[in-house]
């Protein structure tokens, strides 16, 4: 399954104040200020950024255009108009996480390149901003839960579809097809013959698909740690072989500093007591963790070679049963919160991730596929039992990847998802290249990763 992290959403407020010269129509939007109440922080974020924020409407259902609609919230950080070349979109990821300000997250790592482009943020349908999809209050522990035996996985399955029952319809709109069509609208409504492009993960999907309904309309696109955009959701789940191999490369490496984090003096040592802690039912800053739990703990740490001093520590806790890490705790208390921004994510990427014809419809099927992979994958076996009882999925039938789109595919080789995948889709597209780096990473455009920094804003800026 792709990388899911918790972002906060914000509401669109009716109403917001238009502020002058942004507010002045340019290229068929209206500007205004992104701030649009107190307590709005990414919006005053935006705001003092020199952003300004629009919205546009779109067809819920692109394939009938005159039917319902919805607003697309935009954001735009512009260019230095001596040096553009044209307008940038960018997107985060997710599924479900709002992009509205990832900008401001992107032009320290752009460098000179952002006075080239207006860098235009978006919060894709049913996110944030846009329409928020809504399934009531939800916690991120009620759909996010592993199922490492038989009684895990029965209360997984319970929650699993009173949360689908709370859920409204229309959802099965909530589609990468229809987000990239949107873009498409957000490129007509900017006024430009074509795009340039960065999304990593989900984003990167949804750049992929842009390229293949939208040919001829990119002029350059970066896709970070890609996956398997023609598979279904169902086949990217299988990919817990990732998580074994990660941590198994983690454990080598805290073994060799056993002296400070005492975790155990080998990999093995470390690997046999975490599997020990499955068994144990522990309360950590007043929050249970137990086996339902502590695979998705694990694996938040797991993603990124830079996190595994954190790993090492909140292992460390774990088997001492000491006061947890802020980091840790941090994770807990998101994990379990009842805030709405929570809710609204939720609500988004599981729509998003299970509107897929990929899922088996019977729970048993998904606990069959559990018990057939523990034996590769003993920690963290695969399953994701709210697509069990989803029912809006969509009509369109499977989108073949194979266009002349200029592209840079860049992909960490050690990344949880899997590197074929990325080779894959490289093969498919001629004009593209890829381009890879010895890491466990997921998401390589980044600071600690200054090699493909240089590459990608140099392929952006020539």
């Amino acid at each position: 399954m792709r990388t899911v992290a918790v972002l906060a959403a914000f509401l669109l407020l009716p109403g917001a104040t238009v502020v002058s010269p942004a507010a002045a129509e340019t290229a068929g939007l209206v500007w205004r200020a992104c701030q649009n109440g107190s307590g709005d922080d990414q919006g005053k974020a935006l705001d003092e950024a020199g952003a300004s924020c629009s919205s546009m409407r779109v067809p819920v259902d692109h394939l009938r255009p005159d039917g319902q609609t919805i607003d697309i919230a935009i954001s735009r950080l512009p260019a230095d108009p001596s040096v553009r070349r044209g307008v940038l979109l960018v997107n985060p990821g997710g599924p479900g996480g709002s992009g509205l300000d990832y900008p401001l997250a992107l032009r320290p790592l752009l460098g000179d390149v952002a006075k080239q482009y207006d860098l235009i943020g978006f919060d894709p349908r049913f996110v944030g901003r846009s329409a928020p999809a809504s399934c009531g209050e939800v916690r991120v522990a009620d759909v996010f839960r592993s199922s490492l035996n038989r009684a895990d996985f029965a209360e997984s399955a319970r929650r699993a579809k009173a949360f689908v029952r709370t859920c409204p319809g229309g959802l099965e709109h909530a589609s990468i097809r229809n987000v990239a069509r949107d873009l498409d609208v957000v490129r007509k409504a900017l006024k430009e013959d074509r795009l340039n492009y960065y999304g990593v993960s989900w984003g990167a999907d949804l750049g992929v698909v842009y390229s293949q309904l939208f040919q001829g309309k990119v002029d350059r696109m970066v896709v970070d740690s890609v996956t398997d955009v023609e598979g279904s959701e169902y086949h990217h789940l299988a990919t817990g072989e990732r998580a074994e191999a990660a941590f198994d490369e983690w454990a080598a490496w805290a073994a060799w500093r056993d002296d400070k984090y005492h975790v155990g003096g080998s990999g093995q040592q470390i690997r046999a007591a975490v599997t020990r802690l499955m068994q144990r039912d522990l309360t950590i800053a007043g929050h249970k963790v137990d086996s339902a739990v502590l695979p998705w703990l694990l694996q938040s740490a797991l993603g990124d070679e830079s996190d595994r001093d954190l790993m090492a520590r909140n292992v460390s806790t774990l088997l001492r049963n000491t006061p947890p890490t802020p980091e840790l705790k941090a994770w807990l208390d998101q994990y379990y919160g009842r805030a709405p921004v929570f809710s609204q994510f939720i609500a988004a990427s599981i729509a998003f991730t299970c509107n897929d014809t990929g899922w088996p419809k019977n729970p048993a099927t998904y606990w069959r596929d559990v018990q057939r992979t523990r034996t590769t994958q003993p920690l963290f076996p695969t399953t994701f039992l709210p697509c069990a009882y989803w029912t809006q999925h969509t009509t369109e039938p499977p989108l073949a990847i194979s266009n002349k789109t200029p592209m840079l595919i860049v992909q960490a080789e050690r990344d949880n998802i899997p590197l074929t995948w990325a080779e894959s889709l490289h093969r498919k597209l001629p004009n593209s290249t890829l381009k890879t780096i010895d890491r466990r990473a997921h998401g390589v455009y980044d600071d600690r990763v200054p090699t493909i920094v240089k590459t990608v804003n140099d392929y952006l800026a020539s």
